[in-house]
């Protein structure tokens, strides 16, 4: 029974309430297809080599009140990356305040919440890969009337409420009015719990009260009645659940899931701060503190330092070479010529008794060739670029 509701609290985790039954209810459906083999998409193939899958989760507000269905403009009230190590069986979460400042193609600086509502999911996707440098590989957003459907449908969600939260919003039709203390909260208070914005430490606490929240819901999960809610659940999830991962994909993301334990999920929230610009509330993010943060949980190389040298003649490339690892989680250390522009091969010189950095490296590079550097004391991995770069 345990190990059924893995399922459950997983998929809620990577798939906004999407829950574990749908992983039976999509096996049971590709079993009977008999043309499923090599479905598997290249965007999953390349993301299993590096490691670690990425998946955006959008949580849609309510839109605009009396525009039609078909035009109306829905900005992601939450915004969550799930990073899945399927190598290592762990998750990483990491919350990205709606209020962050970026800048959107055609519409300047904007909340990252207006992503969504200026491009849709592509949109909101590429935004975040751009602000944090990492690959997204899906997404899966989730309305709200889908998400009150199915707090409710599991006989609502218990948290301790640490403050008094009132607030009125006539123009957004969103009344807040909820009390401090445990209590079991349904669908509908527990929008007004997700949503609600006036913390003192501003858009950072009501990031917290979402974790919170995503983690009581998983425990709720685990009551033993649910499991007579599954074809119940599974209709909510179809009609309020959208995601570009194929059924093929989830199956196999699924299987991922059950096999986790709940230490094997870690939750982050965007370093930054808030301020004013020209009189509107944003969330800055701290750059130096966001690539240190990325390089920790969406990476497998954090903590290999890396230096660059030119010894192939051509310019520029080391630059290049240099920018490439940044963005795969390497720290590079320095970049600058070779002893000689006369290297034919590009070579990797790895600390002493540190193989496993020339391994990571090795998976950026085009067969260079290793070496340990015997008469360093530096845990730095050295790279000079040859003649067979242009080949990279």
């Amino acid at each position: 029974m345990k190990r059924y509701f893995k399922v459950f609290i997983a998929i809620i985790l990577f798939f906004a309430l999407s829950f574990g039954s749908g992983f039976y209810f999509t096996y049971r459906n590709l079993l009977s297809n008999q043309n499923t083999d090599g479905e598997q998409d290249s965007v999953l193939q390349e993301a299993e080599k590096n490691g670690h899958v990425n998946i955006l989760l959008l949580g849609l507000d309510a839109g605009t009140i009396g525009a039609d269905e078909k035009h109306n403009r829905y900005r992601s009230d939450t915004m969550m990356l799930f990073s899945l190590d399927l190598k290592e069986k762990k998750v990483n979460v990491l919350s990205i305040p709606r209020d962050t400042r970026v800048v959107l193609p055609g519409e300047g600086f904007q909340k990252i919440n207006a992503a969504m509502a200026f491009g849709g999911p592509d949109l909101a996707v590429d935004v975040v890969s751009k602000l944090l440098n990492v690959p997204v590989h899906y997404y899966v957003t989730v309305n709200y009337e889908g998400f009150k459907k199915i707090v409710d449908a599991i006989g609502g969600v218990e948290i301790e409420i640490d403050r008094r939260m009132k607030y009125d919003d006539n123009a957004g039709n969103l009344h807040i009015d909820l009390k401090p203390g445990l209590q079991v909260l349904d669908g509908e208070k527990a929008e007004q719990f997700v949503r609600f914005r006036h913390y003192p430490e501003g858009d950072i606490a009501r990031v917290r009260a979402q974790q919170k929240f995503l983690k009581a819901t998983a425990k709720a999960l685990l009551q033993p009645a649910n499991i007579l809610k599954i074809p119940k659940l599974i209709q909510i999830v179809q009609e309020n659940v959208k995601t570009d991962i194929s059924p093929v994909n989830l199956v196999k993301l699924a299987n991922f899931a059950r096999q986790l334990k709940e230490e094997d999920v870690e939750t982050y929230t965007l370093p930054g701060t808030g301020q004013y610009i020209g009189g509107v509330s944003y969330f800055i993010p701290e750059e130096e503190k966001v690539k240190e943060l990325v390089n920790a949980i969406f990476y497998d190389k954090n903590g290999i330092k890396v230096a660059v040298l030119n010894g192939s003649g051509y310019s520029g490339v080391a630059n290049e070479i240099a920018k490439k690892l940044e963005s795969m989680g390497f720290t590079v250390v320095k970049v600058a010529n070779a002893d000689s522009f006369d290297y034919d091969t590009t070579t990797v010189l790895y600390p002493k008794e540190k193989p496993e950095y020339a391994k990571e490296i090795s998976k950026v590079l085009n067969n260079p060739i290793l070496k340990e550097d015997e008469n360093s004391n530096d845990d730095v991995a050295t790279i000079i670029l040859g003649k067979d770069i242009k080949n990279n």
